[in-house]
């Protein structure tokens, strides 16, 4: 993701006819002649006026895909019609707004009331991340209040720890309140149930609330102030190779020690408690069961397996009626959570007949491919330059523990730049491109004093003497990148309002922007751009890839190599941590409080972003020969990505 070294061919036209002249029978020295590298891409066609362009054909099945797939996500989750999905926003205790997604079972009614449950999110989520589990009550006559804890999705923000009026529950308490005064909702049937830190925040008001009938605790262990009576049916579930086992269960095999634990025998109220089996009687609200799925900590919320084993429980606990039963391991959540990612693929591929199409107007037709000189990297060099590359990629743990140092022990920057998890991601992505930038110098000096290369050339200048950024074409170029971004956010803002399903897979990625989180979007964007900028010139300049017969080819061949010089050094970062997590000892690199867990998760998000925006800007050099556009489009993609799904709010480490 940085500007690297790596030696290419650049073949101008006097370089070659001396190459010709010297060469007799296709051989030079006795050397076989070089191929011929090129950096056309073989755009001519996409542009040719005489031909009849297909771009329109592609800009209709992807939205006719975008908007297909949002449909069936939305029937998902109404369960085909069977439940009625709809937006709530109501106010915290503290005057902040919440915002909720509220599914009924559409017989619901005060003549018919059905058990109640309120479901919170994880800390890095938001309300979209609860619907492997809200769905599935729902369709099994249970209402269900999923909600957006404050600072997460359009809630309000909830504010520095030093608050008088902070809200630990994060508007837990207030959307219990919320719940319970609903018509339709049994009050003697309420429970509650969250994953991760919602899962805290749902076993603190179990403990305080005694009307709680049911709780069930994901990716979180109970406490000290449980007893064999309180809160009342809890089940908790746990995943084998849960990353913060040690920091929440202080365990580090936790199937063979956690049942074995003093607590566990206070709280379940056996002497020798054991795993996936119910103790207790739910009449009396003593009953209690220890479930261990075989996955992570994020894995918990999308398991079949621990969303069999909550709705199971709640079916006992809360009872709902039995012609809304369906089996366990029924479940149509998956259906949704792939929707949701072929719709914002769609949505995204979208840009780039809709991009062609607009080049192709007289307006910005003079952002099309300029004839260039011939330049590639060779493979040789593609592999060093990616392995330097590589090199700097591996500083992510490192450059956001020097973020976070400064920012606790010498000028604090959240009242600046209020999203801490994203400002150690782009912290790292600005440091890493800029180092590379400053390497990418020394080799061009070397490189036009040898051969006369230019930033013309490498597609950075829009002059061929000198590095300039001509004011014309420069406002063109950000003009169509902002109509583009626009109308990705349009499509799933749009989409969002109609059917309340935005654009996720496993992760939050994209959703409407509040106001606050518009101003956002203006805070990183040029943090952003300046990143995506530098990035380009490693990728479309320096290892850029000789062309192949045709467009197609040449945006599939260099799309991939773009992907592998990327994606592989992340993978390995993964691996580092994972395999030995699931070789039975824990996770290597925790950081402070489990900081680096959590930034491990979070990279397992950037991934799926540069899987997707990466692509994007490699089309963009492709039809314009210069770096701008992709750069442009994919830092306002993914600030929006960004600043509309992530968290604002305290690292709880």
């Amino acid at each position: 993701m940085s500007a690297q070294v790596c030696e290419g061919l650049w073949l101008d036209e006097n370089f070659q006819s001396r190459l010709n002249a010297a060469t007799t029978g296709g051989r030079l020295n006795g050397l076989t002649r070089p191929a011929r590298a090129g950096v056309s891409m073989n755009t001519a066609k996409l542009f040719d006026p005489d031909r009849k362009s297909k771009a329109w054909l592609l800009f209709g099945f992807c939205l006719l895909l975008l908007v297909s797939s949002t449909y069936l996500a939305a029937q998902v989750q109404q369960d085909f019609g069977k439940v009625s999905v709809e937006n709530v926003t109501y106010l915290n205790y503290n005057g902040i707004p919440v915002r909720a997604k509220l599914m009924r079972p559409q017989e619901a009614s005060a003549q018919n009331l059905m058990p109640g449950i309120l479901y919170i999110h994880g800390y890095q989520n938001n309300r979209e991340t609860s619907d492997a589990y809200c769905i599935e009550f729902a369709r099994r006559g249970m209402v269900v209040l999923s909600i957006d804890a404050l600072g997460r999705g359009n809630s309000g923000i909830p504010g520095k720890l030093s608050d008088p009026e902070f809200d630990d529950s994060y508007g837990g308490l207030s959307s219990l309140k919320f719940l319970k005064a609903l018509p339709f909702v049994d009050l003697e049937r309420v429970g509650l149930a969250g994953h991760s830190l919602g899962a805290e925040m749902v076993y603190r008001l179990a403990l305080m609330d005694r009307s709680i009938r049911a709780l069930v605790i994901s990716g979180f262990a109970y406490t000290q102030e449980a007893s064999a009576a309180r809160p009342s049916n809890m089940l908790m579930i746990f995943g084998k190779y849960d990353e913060f086992r040690k920091r929440m269960t202080s365990t580090r095999d936790f199937e063979a020690e956690w049942m074995k634990t003093p607590l566990s025998r206070k709280v379940i109220g056996v002497d020798k408690p054991e795993l996936g089996k119910t103790y207790g009687d739910f009449e009396q609200g003593t009953a209690r069961r220890v479930f261990m799925p075989a996955v992570t900590h994020l894995h918990t919320s999308h398991s079949t397996a621990a969303v069999a084993e909550a709705v199971t429980w709640m079916r006992q606990a809360l009872k709902p009626a039995d012609k809304y039963w369906v089996p366990a391991r029924k479940q149509i959540w998956p259906l949704k959570e792939w929707a949701t990612l072929v719709a914002m693929i769609a949505g995204l591929a979208a840009l780039m007949p809709l991009g062609l199409m607009l080049l192709r107007t007289q307006f910005f037709s003079s952002l099309q491919l300029p004839p260039q000189k011939h330049f590639a990297c060779s493979p040789g060099d593609y592999y060093r330059g990616a392995a330097l590359n590589a090199v700097l990629m591996w500083l992510y743990f490192p450059l956001i523990f020097v973020l976070f140092g400064i920012h606790i022990y010498l000028v604090p920057i959240d009242g600046a730049f209020p999203m801490m998890m994203v400002n150690g991601v782009v912290w790292w992505f600005l440091w890493i491109n800029i180092i590379g930038f400053l390497v990418f110098t020394r080799w061009f000096k070397k490189r036009h004093h040898d051969t006369g290369l230019t930033l013309y050339d490498l597609g950075i200048s829009f002059s061929r003497k000198r590095f300039t950024l001509a004011g014309g074409p420069l406002a063109k170029t950000f003009a169509l990148a902002f109509i583009l971004s626009a109308f990705a956010y349009l499509c799933e803002h749009t989409l969002e309002r109609i059917f309340i399903v935005d654009w996720r897979f496993i992760f939050p990625f994209a959703s409407d922007l509040t106001p606050y989180r518009f101003g956002l979007w203006l805070v990183y964007f040029p943090w952003l751009l300046t990143g995506f900028v530098l990035l380009g010139i490693f990728l479309h300049s320096r290892m850029r890839r000789a062309s192949k017969p045709g467009w197609l080819k040449s945006f599939a061949s260099r799309t991939a190599a773009n992907l592998l010089v990327i994606i592989v050094p992340l993978v390995v970062i993964l691996m580092v941590q994972y395999v030995p997590l699931f070789s039975g000892s824990g996770v290597p690199l925790a950081g402070p409080g489990g900081m680096f867990i959590a930034f491990t998760h979070n990279l397992i998000h950037i991934i799926l972003v540069l899987l997707m925006v990466v692509p994007l800007s490699t089309w963009f050099y492709q039809l314009t020969g210069k770096i701008y556009l992709g750069a442009i489009v994919c830092a306002a993609v993914v600030a929006w990505m960004f600043t509309s799904s992530q968290v604002i709010a305290p690292i709880p480490v």
